[in-house]
């Protein structure tokens, strides 16, 4: 039987809060947008120390419904505070879900804050694919 180490566990509930936050939109949006593009800056509701200091920008080719970037009692502000700590272009895929309309699109997805398990869910989050049937989930 395996165990896990405290360090696996907080990595673990670190990729699993942001994955949720950037994929899942569990945030409100925020930020401007162009006629080309639509960016949410969302910060989740800071409950533990894994979510504290988080700002995660979202910049979608099409609008996503508020309904959706509000479920996880999350702020909406007007901008991400403290250095970038990484940023991703990527294409979402699937096709279920309140999420599907997202299925195809490129997304980018900048971190930032002052978190000091950001670095860890950057490193997940760049191996993942975003998927668009995990959006509201």
């Amino acid at each position: 039987m395996r165990t896990r180490t405290a360090g696996s566990a907080a990595t673990s509930a670190v990729v699993a809060c942001l994955a949720v936050l950037v994929v899942a939109g569990c945030g409100g949006g925020g930020g401007g947008s162009s006629s080309s593009s639509h960016t949410y800056v969302i910060a989740p509701a800071a409950t533990n120390a894994f979510s504290k200091g988080i700002y995660v920008t979202i910049v979608s080719p099409v609008e996503i419904p508020k309904k959706l970037l509000t479920t996880g009692h999350a702020r909406v502000v007007g901008q991400a505070q403290g250095p970038e700590q990484c940023s991703f272009t990527k294409t979402v895929q699937g096709a279920h879900g309140p999420g599907a309309f997202l299925s195809g699109k490129t997304i980018t997805i900048k971190i930032n804050g002052s978190n000091p398990f950001i670095p860890l869910a950057c490193k997940a989050l760049k191996k993942q694919p975003f998927k668009a049937s995990n959006l509201g989930s």
